[in-house]
C-alpha cells in the first residue's frame, strides 16, 4: 500500500493587500497593513503637503564583485507644508538585519542626503509610539 503524498499548499497573500484611494495621493496599493495604516495617517496628518507610494526609483549595487545594478522603490516620500521632504520605508524590525535591507538603507541614506532630504526607516516600535498601530 502506497501512501498518497499531499501538495502543500503554497500560502500566497498572506499579507494585507490591497488598494487605498487618497485624497491626496490618489490610488496606491499597498502590500502591507502597516503601510495602509500609514496611508491614513499621512492622509489625515495637517502638516503633508503630499506623499506618494513606491513612485521614487533608487539604483543600488546589489554584487560587488559583479557590480549587478537593481533598482529599489522605498515605501513614501513625503512633503510636508514647511518644505521638508521624507523618504520612509516600513519596516518589521526583525528584518532590519538582512543584507538586502542594509544595502538598500545605506544607498537610500546616501541618496536622500544628496538631494536634500531625510530617510527614516519605521517599525513597529516607531508605528506604536506614533499610534498608527
Amino acid at each position: 500500500m502506497t501512501k498518497k503524498k499531499s501538495k502543500k499548499k503554497r500560502r500566497r497573500g498572506h499579507y494585507h493587500r490591497g488598494t487605498h484611494e487618497s485624497p491626496i495621493a490618489g490610488e496606491c496599493k499597498y502590500r502591507s497593513g502597516w503601510e495602509q495604516k500609514f496611508m491614513l495617517y499621512l492622509d489625515s496628518n495637517p502638516e503633508v503637503e503630499s506623499w506618494t507610494y513606491e513612485k521614487i526609483v533608487i539604483e543600488y549595487v546589489s554584487n560587488v564583485r559583479s557590480k549587478k545594478i537593481r533598482k529599489y522603490y522605498p515605501d513614501f516620500f513625503v512633503r510636508y507644508k514647511d518644505g521638508k521632504e521624507e523618504v520612509i520605508e516600513v519596516k518589521q524590525r526583525r528584518k532590519l538585519d538582512q543584507t538586502i535591507i542594509i544595502k538598500k538603507a545605506k544607498r537610500q541614506t546616501i541618496w536622500c542626503g544628496t538631494h536634500g532630504m531625510t530617510y527614516r526607516i519605521l517599525t513597529e516600535i516607531e508605528l506604536k509610539d506614533m499610534n498608527i498601530i
